[in-house]
């Protein structure tokens, strides 16, 4: 049986190990954006059109951040602002074709890293690593 010190090492170990990756994964070229510009664009492409705040929200920035992270965004032709038709005071922000471009991009490259890591893992060891998986995907479920 598992003691509450195991417990407390195997947490730190899979903070460590899941910081550690995302960062890794993050380093992957983004086509010239930042992480708060690629991390807004996520939001936008997964949710559809939606408000700054909303975007500011759920990415922890301040509105002027947001704001200014969407600026650059709609000049590079990666979002664009459509008025919201219950409220014209709103300002709606939805992904071009250029955008889901660049994101899609990115995606590949993030995931031609974790090929290439996964690629050098034996059979048991991808095995275990996909046993893990429902695990882990229930750990990082929203509650």
């Amino acid at each position: 049986m598992k003691q509450v010190g195991d417990a407390l090492d195997t947490a730190a170990r899979v903070r460590l190990v899941v910081a550690r990756l995302q960062r890794r994964i993050r380093n992957q070229e983004m086509g010239g954006l930042s992480l708060t510009e690629v991390s807004c664009l996520s939001v936008i492409a997964r949710r559809g059109p939606v408000a700054i705040n909303e975007i500011a929200s759920s990415e922890h920035l301040s509105f002027p951040a947001a704001t200014k992270t969407i600026a650059r965004l709609e000049a590079a032709k990666i979002v664009k602002r459509l008025a919201d038709p219950t409220d014209r005071r709103v300002s709606l922000i939805t992904i071009t074709p250029t955008g889901d471009r660049v994101l899609e991009e990115i995606r590949q490259r993030r995931n031609a890293f974790l090929q290439e890591r996964l690629a050098g893992l034996t059979r048991s060891e991808l095995d275990a690593l996909e046993a893990a998986l429902p695990l882990l995907e229930r750990m990082a479920e929203d509650e």
